[in-house]
């Protein structure tokens, strides 16, 4: 049966590589469960249901038996964009498309009471999904009008109980990302779009390792550590398209692209994905009522840069990200009504790792104020729980001093905003 289960999970990961992602901050998704969600993503010191195998795969040690965790996220992201007055005073506006974008949490753990604990889990902690709502004539175009990055990993994990307080855990985290981008490029005599472009890629395999400790001397205190490595993507031989348009520059964008070879083009590129630190503590001021802190600790200064590298030479652009490691503050709190039910709700104070000269409409990024909140119900064998979060982001504008931050007039220079809506589900099935 726990074949079955580890099949099962295996072939669910690798159908969920056609689903979208959705934005987080920098494009970071730390949903990885619902219950945890519910207590603002503070679950280092926690990690006692199967999304463990992201946020701390050391308290695999201090569960019992066996279970299986189905968690799906559900999360609608909203941008809007009020750009500068332009030289004719018409005033330069952009919203997103209203999307939903599911996130899976899919996780199988085993502990059979010895001092060997371990589990497989499927999640998707990083993706990005920007899309524009009239794409033809939204401002940002010649930047991007629809662009999405999918992550999911599958992460098989061992957690060793050292003594009855102390657990080190090591698991694989092993990597599959599919990115798409689309925009249009003008036609220089007029502005108008003369061509369609679009890169869509899937990137090889990557595997690297994450490290947990978990650390429980009494009853009422938890401390604990999760570290997953930094990552690089590789895209090899990948698909690019160059669609001339019809229009004024028609002949031109024709003529241009006949030059380079031809409508169908091969890209590679490497995208680099930062690595992820948590410290969390956790105590219990009763029975009933616990909470929890973490300091987690994003590396993103490797995601630098995106080098496009053309078979065509003519081709070879960089698209630079210039990002700053980045921190985020969690605090979550669960009290347990009666045997039946249980309340969490939880805060995150998120910064952004992107500086003022890289806001664009690829990713339009500020800090975020956190909030959250579930319920939980108990049974014999199964746990149930749904969980909310609101993700509002900080208003922030790319012009410092009354002047764009970039000399190009490619990039719409306005005030950004961004709001995102998270829904929660999931189910846990002890055996």
């Amino acid at each position: 049966m726990r074949n079955r289960i580890v099949c099962t999970l295996v072939l669910a990961g690798l159908a969920l590589f056609g689903v979208n992602s959705a934005l987080a901050t920098g494009f970071s998704i730390y949903e990885a469960g619902s219950r945890a969600t519910a207590l603002g993503g503070a679950f280092t010191a926690t990690a006692d249901d199967g999304s463990a195998l992201f946020y701390n795969a050391a308290g695999l040690s201090f569960m019992e038996g066996q279970s299986v965790d189905v968690n799906a996220m559900f999360i609608r992201p909203e941008f809007k964009f009020a750009g500068q007055l332009s030289k004719t005073d018409d005033l330069q506006t952009g919203e997103g498309e209203k999307n939903t974008f599911p996130v899976p949490g899919l996780y199988y753990t085993n502990n059979g009471g010895g001092k060997v604990a371990f589990g497989l889990g499927v999640y998707a902690p990083f993706g990005l999904g920007v899309e524009w709502q009239n794409a033809e004539t939204w401002v940002g175009r010649r930047i991007s009008h629809d662009v999405s990055i999918e992550t999911v990993y599958v992460t098989p994990a061992i957690s060793y109980k050292a003594t009855e307080t102390l657990a080190l855990a090591i698991g694989l985290d092993i990597a599959h990302q599919k990115l798409n981008l689309k925009k249009f490029s003008p036609y220089p005599l007029d502005g108008s779009n003369a061509i369609h472009t679009e890169i869509d890629g899937s990137s090889d395999i990557n595997i690297t390792p994450s490290l947990g400790l978990m650390f429980r001397p009494n009853e009422k205190v938890s401390f604990g550590i999760m570290y997953h490595f930094e990552k690089t993507m590789n895209y090899k031989d990948q698909d690019a398209t160059f669609d001339p348009l019809t229009g004024t520059g028609s002949l031109w964008a024709q003529t241009l692209v006949a030059g380079l070879g031809g409508s169908d083009q091969k890209v590679s590129a490497e995208l680099n994905l930062p690595y992820i630190l948590s410290f969390g503590l956790g105590y219990k001021f009763s029975p009933a009522f616990r909470a929890e802190v973490n300091y987690v600790r994003f590396g993103w200064s490797s995601f630098d840069k995106l080098n496009l590298d053309f078979a065509n030479d003519n081709l070879d652009q960089a698209i630079h990200f210039n990002y700053e490691n980045s921190w985020q503050v969690r605090v979550g709190a669960e009290y347990d009504i009666n045997e039946k039910f249980s309340l969490m709700g939880g805060y995150v104070r998120d910064t952004t790792p992107q500086p003022l000269i890289a806001v664009s409409p690829l990713l339009p990024d500020s800090d975020r104020n956190d909030y959250s909140f579930g319920l939980m119900y108990h049974a014999e064998k199964f746990d149930v729980n749904v969980s909310y979060m609101a993700v509002i982001g900080e208003d922030r504008a790319n012009i410092e001093d009354g002047e764009p931050v970039r000399n190009t007039t490619d990039y719409p220079f306005g005030n950004y905003s961004a709001l995102a809506n998270i829904f929660g589900f999931g189910l846990t099935y002890h055996f």
